[in-house]
C-alpha cells in the first residue's frame, strides 16, 4: 500500500521524476513552471523532492483561488503582454517593475516649462547675475517652445537631437544652447524628475577656433582720439591696455582703481567669474587715466552708455562696410569692420608679443595661459607691441593727436 501511494504521488502534479545519471547516482527530478517560470530542480531523494512538490501544490492552491478573482479583461491583457515579452525572454512581472521604475516614477514631475522657471527663479535666488539669468531664460525658453507640456523624461535622445540640429542656428549657438539644456537636466536629475541627463549624448557641432580679431595701432589711435567726445576714455584705456572685459568695466568703480599703486582689483563683485584678481597699470594705461577728469563713482558711466558707444565707434570709422552715409562718402570715409571683443583681443595679442610672458598676460586678462597660447600667439610682432604701448596722451588735444598718428604710422 505504501508504495502504491507514493506512485500515485509520483504522477500528481508535480510530477516527479526518477533518473539515473552517468555517474550511477539516482536522483529525483521537478520540471514544471509556476507564474510563467520554468522550476527544474535535482534531489537526492524521495522526500525531499516530495516535500518541494508539496510546496509548490500549496503555492498553485494560492495562486488559484486569487486568479479566480481576476476580471476577464486583465486576464486578457496579461496573455497578450505575455506574448509581447515572449521574444525577448523577459516576464510580465520584470516589465512591469521597469515601467515603474522608469516611467510611473517620473508622472508627478513637473513639466518642461515648470523646470525651467523653477531654474530660473533659484538661479537667481542663487545671486547669480542678471545677464546669467537672461541668458538661461532665452535658451531655455526656445527649449520650452518645443517641449514645455512634456516630461523631461518622456523625451527621447534622438528627439533632443533632431532638435539640436537646427540649420538656422551657428554651431556655436547651437553648441551655447546644448550646454544650457545639459544645465536643466542636471538640474532635474538632482530632484529626482528624470532619470539621467540625456543632453550629455547629443552630438555637438565642431566650432573651429577661428584668430581673435584684433585692432591695428591705427585703429587705436583713432579710438583713443575720439573716446573723449562720448565720455570714454578710461573705458576705452582700460580695455585697450589692460584687456579688462566689458562687463567688468561696466560693473568697475573708481576706489577699485589704485593710480598711485598703479593696480585694479577686480573683486569678486565685478569679475566675470566672481573670482578675485589684481591687474597690473602699465605705464601707458596710468598716462591716459592721469588725465581723465572725474575718478569718483563708476568708471563707466551708465547713462546712455550702448548710444555712446555706438557714436564713438562710428566715429572712429568702425562699421559695417557698405553702409557708409553721404557725408561720410564725400569726407573719402569707409568703414571697417568692428572684431567681437576686438579691445580685450587687442590689449592680450599686443601684451604677449612685447613680454612673451603667458603667465604674467593670462592672469591680467583673467584666463589661463593655454588659451593665451593657443590664440593670441604669433599674431602681432614686438616692434607692433612696442609701438602700441607707444600711444601716450600729450599736453594738449592738438598735439596728442599728431603724436599718436606718428606712433600709428612709424
Amino acid at each position: 500500500m505504501k508504495s502504491h501511494k507514493n506512485k500515485g504521488r509520483r504522477f500528481a502534479w508535480p510530477r516527479i521524476h526518477i533518473r539515473k545519471l552517468r555517474s550511477g547516482q539516482t536522483v529525483w527530478v521537478i520540471d514544471t513552471q509556476v507564474a510563467g517560470e520554468r522550476i527544474f530542480r535535482r534531489f537526492p531523494t524521495a522526500q525531499k523532492a516530495e516535500d518541494f512538490a508539496t510546496d509548490l501544490r500549496a503555492q498553485r492552491q494560492t495562486e488559484g483561488e486569487a486568479a479566480f478573482s481576476i476580471p476577464a479583461a486583465l486576464r486578457i491583457q496579461a496573455i497578450e503582454s505575455a506574448k509581447m515579452l515572449e521574444p525577448y525572454g523577459a516576464t510580465i512581472r520584470e516589465a512591469c517593475q521597469w515601467y515603474t521604475e522608469h516611467v510611473l516614477k517620473y508622472r508627478t514631475a513637473p513639466t518642461v516649462a515648470e523646470i525651467v522657471e523653477r531654474l530660473i527663479a533659484d538661479t537667481r535666488a542663487a545671486g547669480r547675475r542678471e545677464k546669467t539669468t537672461i541668458d538661461l531664460r532665452y535658451r531655455l525658453g526656445t527649449f520650452a517652445k518645443s517641449f514645455g507640456t512634456r516630461k523631461l523624461s518622456e523625451i527621447t535622445l534622438n528627439e533632443l537631437q533632431e532638435w539640436a540640429n537646427d540649420p538656422t542656428l551657428s554651431a556655436r549657438s547651437r553648441r551655447h544652447m546644448l550646454t544650457k539644456l545639459s544645465q536643466l537636466f542636471r538640474y532635474a536629475e538632482k530632484r529626482d524628475w528624470c532619470e539621467k541627463n540625456i543632453a550629455t549624448y547629443v552630438a555637438r557641432p565642431d566650432v573651429p577656433d577661428g584668430e581673435p580679431g584684433f585692432l591695428t595701432v591705427e585703429q587705436c589711435a583713432r579710438l583713443l582720439e575720439r573716446a573723449p567726445d562720448h565720455d570714454l576714455l578710461a573705458y576705452v584705456v582700460l580695455a585697450l591696455f589692460t584687456g579688462i572685459r566689458v562687463a567688468e568695466l561696466r560693473r568697475l568703480t573708481w576706489d577699485k582703481v589704485k593710480l598711485g599703486e598703479g593696480v585694479i582689483i577686480i573683486d569678486g563683485s565685478v569679475a566675470k567669474t566672481k573670482s578675485r584678481r589684481i591687474v597690473d597699470l602699465n605705464e601707458t594705461a596710468r598716462a591716459w587715466l592721469a588725465i581723465c577728469g572725474r575718478r569718483t563713482g563708476s568708471v563707466v558711466d551708465p547713462v546712455n552708455f550702448r548710444k555712446r558707444n555706438d557714436a564713438l565707434l562710428r566715429a572712429a570709422r568702425f562699421g559695417k562696410p557698405g553702409t557708409e552715409t553721404k557725408r561720410e562718402r564725400v569726407a573719402g570715409i569707409t568703414l571697417e569692420p568692428w572684431p567681437e571683443n576686438a579691445m580685450r583681443h587687442t590689449a592680450a595679442t599686443y601684451s604677449y608679443a612685447v613680454t612673451q610672458d603667458a603667465v604674467r598676460v593670462s592672469a591680467m586678462l583673467g584666463n589661463s595661459p593655454d588659451v593665451l597660447h593657443r590664440h593670441y600667439r604669433g599674431l602681432a610682432t614686438k616692434a607692433d607691441g612696442e609701438r602700441f604701448f607707444r600711444l601716450r596722451p600729450a599736453a594738449d588735444a592738438a598735439e596728442k593727436i599728431v603724436a599718436m598718428k606718428a606712433v600709428a604710422n612709424d
